[in-house]
């Protein structure tokens, strides 16, 4: 099978959108938190609302700088009881159910509250009116807000924002349910694409007829498709694992519907899809408010790194062009995430004929074609500078497995197993292989291994990590 490269690449997946509001809904609940302390303060104390004979707080008016201080112990326990009631899962933030919960979670913040204040504080240092009164104005408030940012999720979904294209692979009982779910909730980040199947007629069902599983690769850059949703046992599990391997290089999500006997067991992969049990598979890395976070720090690490490093970038370019013919950049094209081709910067470090006649091919460790500049560069990956201009675009990021050469993709992808996985991320400037000394010409089998752990277990901190590894490798030459 040749190179595929697909059309597009989505500007904001849904679960990058979800995380952006769940973020908003934290910042929007420790506002809301605060203010309720402050205004109940007021309507207790300043307003007049409430006749001192009915107040439960003696000895005067206290200053409100006591409640200020009042506020992150209350934001606490409020994060706190709102997470574990699970009222962070934008799904159901805007039922009745929703604010039911909510008023199980006003009563156990308000019983936390006091009886942290009990134990902190004098019994009678706080009003348990400006308590009362700032549990039911959180109540109030905080339901509001969820209910705003779930009719602004909805709108920006019907503009086609944050939406998840996806498909059914398989038909059988459960088929119908499926679609009418998503059909019946326009709105609700998931667009139903299509059905791919051998066994039914999909205009029956009301859905676009995609093609047949065996195709599944074509599919899903056909039509861009960013989830895959599998019925088991409909398609049996050898058509899954070939599913799964021929999907390798694309960056999409794939679940499995599995039948009741089949998610008895539970598990951290079943998750619940509007109601209905799935079993995810895969899940697309580095989304989400990490991968945010993580495209931040690639650009401001890389546009500190040529900020700084430009006088000796601009020196090391001189140089080059006087002291061997031609450009002091090299450009090659290789791949990256989702198999989309980008050129690669780097400073020449071989003669400018180096490749003519002689295709792509891996650099041996004393490549004649180098140049005697060119073999100290490589040794102190200086001629990898250029490439922090990569990272600045978006064609690579700073740790990730090392993009190749197009022209050997096909090989690999044949030769080795699991080789297109690496495609599911971005390409890095240094990787996990990298730092545990798969460099250069080395097995490629075992930095595929070693691309694959990174990819599986990824986080900012290992981010770090391999960064300050790369940095102590590059010290030592």
């Amino acid at each position: 099978m040749g190179l595929q490269i697909p059309t597009y690449i989505p500007s904001m997946n849904k679960k990058t959108l979800d995380h952006l509001l769940i973020a908003l809904t934290v910042l929007f609940d420790l506002c809301f938190v605060a203010t309720a302390i402050v205004v109940a303060y007021w309507v207790r104390f300043e307003s007049g609302w409430i006749p001192e004979t009915l107040a439960l707080h003696k000895g005067g008016t206290p200053p409100l700088d006591d409640y200020f201080r009042l506020i992150p112990l209350m934001a606490i326990i409020w994060l706190t009881t709102l997470k574990t009631l699970r009222l962070y899962r934008l799904e159901s933030n805007a039922t009745v159910s929703a604010f039911w919960t909510l008023c199980k979670a006003a009563g156990i913040a308000l019983i936390a509250t006091l009886a942290a204040l009990f134990f902190i504080y004098h019994h009678d240092a706080y009003s348990r009116w400006v308590m009362l009164l700032a549990s039911g104005f959180s109540l109030v408030w905080l339901f509001f807000g969820r209910l705003v940012l779930h009719r602004f999720r909805q709108a920006i979904h019907a503009q086609g924002v944050g939406v998840s294209r996806v498909a059914l692979i398989g038909y059988d009982a459960r088929s119908e349910q499926f679609i009418n779910t998503l059909q019946t909730k326009p709105n609700s980040g998931y667009e139903l694409v299509g059905i791919v199947t051998e066994t039914a007629d999909a205009d029956d069902l009301g859905v676009q007829y995609l093609g047949e599983g065996q195709n599944i690769l074509e599919i899903v850059q056909k039509h861009r498709l960013d989830t895959l949703f599998i019925l088991s046992p409909a398609v049996p599990n050898d058509a899954i694992l070939q599913i799964l391997h021929v999907c390798e290089g694309v960056p999409v999500q794939i679940n499995v519907l599995p039948e009741l006997s089949e998610f008895i067991i539970g598990g951290n992969a079943i998750t619940l899809f509007e109601g209905i049990p799935v079993l995810q598979l895969r899940e697309t890395p580095m989304q989400g408010v990490s991968g945010i976070v993580k495209r931040l720090i690639d650009i401001v690490f890389s546009l500190f790194a040529l900020i700084v490093l430009s006088p000796l970038m601009l020196t090391i370019a001189v140089i080059i062009r006087l002291t061997s013919p031609g450009k002091a950049i090299f450009r090659q094209e290789r791949v990256g995430r989702a198999g989309k081709p980008f050129r690669i910067y780097k400073f020449r470090s071989m003669r400018a004929d180096a490749e003519y006649n002689v295709g792509h091919v891996w650099a041996e460790t004393d490549d004649p074609r180098q140049t005697s500049l060119g073999k100290f560069l490589r040794r102190w990956s200086l001629d990898e500078l250029p490439q922090f201009f990569n990272v600045l675009k978006g064609d690579m990021s700073l740790v990730g497995p090392r993009p190749e050469m197009s022209g050997l993709i096909d090989t690999f992808s044949e030769s080795i197993p699991h080789y297109l996985a690496r495609q599911r991320v971005k390409s890095g400037m240094t990787g996990w292989a990298q730092v545990n000394g798969l460099r250069g010409n080395t097995s490629l089998e075992e930095r595929i291994s070693y691309d694959r752990y990174y990819i599986e277990n990824w986080s900012l901190a290992l981010d770090i990590k391999i960064i300050l590894k790369t940095l102590w490798a590059i010290k030592k030459g």
